[in-house]
C-alpha cells in the first residue's frame, strides 16, 4: 500500500512480457505475410544493390548510473553515468527539461559521432567527476555548466548495489519520448543514499513521492530499443555508407558510417563503443542487434516474426508482423507488432510497440524512399 500510495510503482521495475513459449514462439522462421496469412508477392526487383535498414536499432551500457529528481522548477531529473569501454570510462550528465527530453552533457570532442544512432541532444563542456568511492560505497562529485547555463555542482554518495534486481524489466518514467522507444534492464537498483545539489548557486532538495521518499536511485543498466533516425545508404565496394543526417537541418548526431555485408546475411556497422549488426534473408530483416565494444553478448536483440518485407522491392498487400525485443540477454523485456506497404513512391514502416505500458506509448513510423541510387530512411515517433 505505501508502495502505491508514493509513486514507487511508476519507478520499480516489473517482470518481463514475454516467457517461456510465449517468447520462443518468435523464433519461427517465417517469411512476411499479409493480414489472412497469405506469403507476401513481391512485384519487383531490388531498387538498389545493399540491403536498407528500415529501422534503427540502438543500446547501451551504463555501468554505474545515478539518477536525482531535484525541486528545480526547470529540471525534472538529472542523471549521471558512467559508460565502460575497453581502455576508458566516459561520464555523461544528462539533464532533463519540463519536456522530460535529455540533454547530454560531456567532455568529448567527438560527442556528435558518439553513438550517433541515439539522436539525443548533446553538448560538449567540461564535466568534472571526482570519485572517492570504494568498492562497496560510492562517493562522487559532478560540477558542470548545465544546458541552461547554470553552474550545477552535485555530490552523491550512498551504498552501492550489488545483489541482482529481481524484477529488472525497467519503467523509462516517460523521459526521451520523443528520441526512442526505449527498454532497461535494471539489473542492479537501490532507491536511497544522500545527495547535496546546487544550481545557480542555489541549494536544492530532492523531490519526495508523496512527500516521503526522496527521489535519488543508484543502478546499473542497459537501455535499448528503437530510435528516429534520418539517413541516407549508398553503396560501396564492401557493402555501404551510411549518413546521418541525410536531410534534417536540425539534428543532434552526425556521422558518415561504412557498413559491411557479409555472405551469411550479417550487415555490420563496428563502432568505438557500440557495433550495430542486422541480419537479413534474401533482403528481409529478421533480426538486429546492439553489442557494446569488449562484450561478446548483444545488450539488445530485437527478433521479427515474421520477417519484415524486402523494403528495396515493390510488393502488394500490407505485410503483417510482430517483433520482441531483449534486452542484456533477459528475453522478453518488450512486445509489438509491425505493419509494412507501399504509398506511392514510398515504403511506411510502422513499429508499434504493445508491452509493456511505458514501450506501447512509443509508436514510430518509417518512410523509406529512393533516388538516384540513395536509399532515404525518415523515422519519427
Amino acid at each position: 500500500m505505501l508502495l502505491a500510495g508514493c509513486g514507487l510503482r511508476d519507478v520499480l521495475p516489473g517482470p518481463p512480457v514475454a516467457t517461456g513459449a510465449a517468447r520462443a514462439a518468435y523464433d519461427r522462421a517465417e517469411a512476411p505475410r499479409t493480414a489472412d496469412g497469405a506469403a507476401l508477392t513481391y512485384l519487383s526487383a531490388p531498387s538498389v544493390p545493399w540491403p536498407v535498414l528500415p529501422i534503427q536499432v540502438w543500446g547501451l551500457r551504463y555501468a554505474l548510473d545515478i539518477v536525482l529528481v531535484s525541486d528545480h522548477p526547470d529540471w525534472v531529473m538529472h542523471e549521471y553515468a558512467r559508460v565502460d569501454v575497453p581502455g576508458r570510462s566516459v561520464w555523461l550528465a544528462k539533464d532533463a527539461g519540463i519536456d522530460r527530453e535529455q540533454t547530454i552533457t560531456a567532455d568529448l570532442d567527438d560527442l556528435a559521432s558518439w553513438v550517433p544512432e541515439v539522436p539525443v541532444r548533446r553538448r560538449q563542456r567540461a564535466l568534472v567527476v571526482t570519485d572517492v568511492g570504494t568498492a562497496t560505497h560510492a562517493d562522487l562529485r559532478f560540477q558542470y555548466q548545465n544546458p541552461l547555463g547554470q553552474g550545477t555542482d552535485v555530490h552523491y554518495t550512498g551504498p552501492l548495489p550489488t545483489a541482482p534486481s529481481q524484477p529488472r524489466n525497467g519503467n523509462t518514467m516517460g523521459h526521451s519520448r520523443a528520441s526512442v522507444a526505449a527498454l532497461l534492464d535494471l539489473y542492479r537498483f537501490r532507491i536511497g543514499g544522500s545527495a547535496q545539489i546546487s544550481i545557480a548557486g542555489v541549494e536544492r532538495k530532492l523531490h519526495r513521492l508523496a512527500n516521503l521518499v526522496p527521489e535519488a536511485y543508484l543502478l546499473a543498466q542497459v537501455q535499448g530499443g528503437f530510435a528516429v533516425a534520418d539517413f541516407c545508404q549508398g553503396g560501396d565496394a564492401s557493402g555501404f555508407v551510411l549518413k546521418r543526417p541525410c536531410a534534417a537541418d536540425d539534428w543532434p548526431t552526425e556521422a558518415e558510417e561504412r557498413w559491411s555485408v557479409a555472405q551469411d546475411g550479417w550487415v555490420v556497422r563496428d563502432g568505438p563503443v557500440v557495433s550495430l549488426r542486422y541480419h537479413f534473408v534474401g533482403g528481409e530483416l529478421d533480426r538486429a542487434q546492439a553489442v557494446q565494444n569488449g562484450e561478446g553478448s548483444p545488450l539488445v536483440n530485437v527478433t521479427f516474426s515474421p520477417r519484415l518485407p524486402d523494403v528495396r522491392r515493390r510488393f502488394d498487400g500490407d505485410a503483417h508482423g510482430a517483433f520482441v525485443v531483449d534486452i542484456n540477454g533477459q528475453p522478453g523485456h518488450g512486445v509489438g507488432r509491425t505493419l509494412a506497404r507501399w504509398e506511392g513512391d514510398a515504403v511506411v514502416l510502422s513499429v508499434m510497440p504493445t508491452a509493456p505500458r511505458w514501450f506501447a506509448d512509443r509508436p514510430l513510423e518509417s518512410r523509406i524512399t529512393y533516388a538516384h541510387d540513395v536509399s532515404w530512411v525518415r523515422t519519427t515517433r
